[in-house]
């Protein structure tokens, strides 16, 4: 009979356990958090304008930036390992099925090529 009673008491104190560990949004984070939280906003924003310049796109020209697409995962995965490269994907597939304002087009075709042009002048 003591059994399940430790075990129905240690299930009811997990969930306080759990929550005495989670930090208070009172607490600052480290410097390097900030910036680790800052870096991975921005890879989500680049994934979000490209699906969003693929939506943008003709027909005719979404195969030329697929390949674009493509090269920017790789050297995500390559460098920066899959978690972030994910967050790419996922801010892609965002960009690609949201429903646009078709006057910002220009911009996010523009933004997603000077962020690939900034892409080649760092190798």
């Amino acid at each position: 009979m003591r059994l399940p009673l430790l075990v129905l008491a240690t299930a009811a104190l997990l969930p306080l356990a759990a929550i005495a560990q989670t930090p208070k949004p009172d607490q600052a984070l480290s410097i390097a958090e900030q910036e680790d939280l800052r870096f991975e906003e921005s890879i989500r924003n680049f994934g979000f304008v490209s699906g969003a310049a693929y939506q943008c796109l003709p027909e005719a020209d979404r195969a030329a930036h697929d390949r674009e697409v493509l090269t920017a995962f790789s050297g995500l995965v390559r460098l920066f390992g899959s978690d972030r490269a994910f967050f790419y994907a996922a801010a892609f597939g965002a960009g690609t099925s949201m429903s646009l304002d078709k006057a910002k087009c220009a911009s996010y075709i523009e933004d997603f090529r000077a962020a690939m042009k900034s892409r080649a002048r760092g190798q």
